[in-house]
């Protein structure tokens, strides 16, 4: 990828991916990679945004690089949490730089369950705390072997084994939990508070998940965090990568999938937990944003 294609722009998971010569086989917005020589990603050399969460574990050799105009050293055992909202740059890396590294979108995370704010689990990721971690040897074998066996379940999903969506998910929960976990030791607060933009998009999100099923209109929202619609969904789109409606909708479609696959549920029963005003209209939505009717999801899925 031309460096002038990437400065200041925002690059989504896919694209930032085939930049680095990689293939993305699964596309479910997590992607892994272990054992990796970082000389070997020249394309990040120019300031640009993404629409994905990076983690980065180095394991031998140095890189600096910056997030944000902050400049980080990075040595071995040392993590580096990115934010998908953050201008980030490679200033300089060693050829013998060997790291882990994985991202995953705000789309993964609403996939198995998870808000991008879920306090206890992704707190550590705002702005408020340093994102450069000085592992210790334990520590950092222990985050190691998390990377290979998200790379393992990675590997069991493309060769369809059984419940490997289930094991994946479950293996990440884990690895965050154990983020989490180091959290409490390593995190160090850089800025007393998050900034307005940042606290608006983590508010917005919070009601979202608090009033989705019932409330789809991004003014009442906006109304409801003393903004603009048009601030509201330009401040959340710059921090997600997403509209204000398309993460309303993301929270509408996933929480009716996760409804359709109850048998026991009929169709009539989900319009009306979904307060859509009646059946048709809740069927054009749904096909509209997964293209498939409610029936045939349920049909195929089963």
């Amino acid at each position: 990828m031309a460096q002038r294609k990437v400065q200041g722009g925002i690059i989504k998971q896919a694209e930032f991916i085939r930049s680095a010569g990689l293939e993305d086989l699964l596309g479910i917005g997590l992607f892994i990679s272990t054992d990796i020589n970082m000389a070997d990603y020249d394309h990040v050399k120019s300031n640009f945004r993404s629409d994905f969460t990076s983690i980065l574990l180095i394991q031998q050799g140095k890189m600096l690089g910056t997030l944000d105009r902050d400049v980080y050293e990075l040595e071995p055992d040392n993590l580096l949490l990115i934010p998908p909202h953050t201008m980030k740059k490679s200033v300089a890396v060693d050829s013998t730089c060997i790291a882990s590294a994985l991202n995953f979108t705000f789309d993964f995370l609403v996939d198995i369950g998870i808000s991008a704010t879920k306090i206890e689990l992704y707190d550590y990721f705002t702005s408020k705390y340093s994102p450069h971690w000085k592992l210790s040897p334990a520590e950092a074998q222990l985050m190691r072997s998390h990377f290979r066996q998200l790379d393992a379940r990675m590997e069991e999903l493309k060769n369809k084994q059984p419940f490997a969506k289930e094991k994946l998910q479950h293996t990440f929960l884990l690895f965050l939990y154990e983020l989490a976990t180091l959290s409490t030791i390593h995190t160090e607060l850089k800025n007393p508070a998050v900034s307005r933009k940042e606290s608006l998009v983590i508010r917005f999100t919070n009601l979202v998940q608090a009033h989705f099923r019932s409330q789809r209109n991004v003014q009442q929202y906006a109304e409801q965090l003393f903004v603009t619609a048009k601030y509201l969904t330009e401040t959340v789109k710059e921090y997600t990568g997403k509209s204000a409606g398309e993460i309303i909708d993301d929270y509408v479609v996933l929480e009716a999938k996760l409804l359709l696959d109850n048998p026991k549920l009929s169709i009539a029963e989900i319009t009306e937990m979904l307060h859509f005003s009646d059946q048709s209209f809740f069927g054009k939505y749904f096909k509209r944003h997964t293209g498939y009717s409610p029936k045939a999801f349920r049909a195929q899925s089963q």
